[in-house]
């Protein structure tokens, strides 16, 4: 019976470090949200995936972006890197049940074009 238990117990552990942590500003949420969907764009073109070639090259600033977005989420809502990875595992996991990546499209790339510029045509 308790081995039954501790799967449960795990899967609880990364909500309570979410819950336990302070409210992040508007924009920083969006900007996990983005970061989380840049990280599952980059994943289909590495791998080919249909559709993933419809948005620009995200290996590189895609990545970027989630680090930079990432540190200062982590700073404004003091949190240590568990309760980061655990934001971060919602927001994918909320893209994944409910695909919005074509809502998601057009405000995330104006998002990431925002914080960090295009440079000598890496993207149409």
């Amino acid at each position: 019976m308790k081995l039954r238990l501790l799967p449960l117990a795990l899967l609880a552990a990364p909500l309570s470090a979410q819950s336990a942590a302070p409210p992040l500003p508007v924009e920083l949420q969006a900007g996990l949200r983005c970061a989380a969907l840049f990280s599952l764009v980059a994943a289909d073109q590495a791998r080919g995936a249909p559709g993933a070639s419809e948005w620009p090259p995200l290996a590189q600033r895609g990545r970027e972006f989630f680090v930079r977005v990432s540190a200062r989420a982590m700073d404004a809502g003091k949190l240590d890197r568990a309760a980061l990875q655990a934001r971060m595992q919602t927001e994918v996991s909320a893209l994944r049940a409910n695909d919005r990546r074509a809502a998601l499209k057009a405000p995330c790339l104006a998002m990431l074009d925002a914080n960090l510029p295009k440079s000598g045509g890496q993207h149409p």
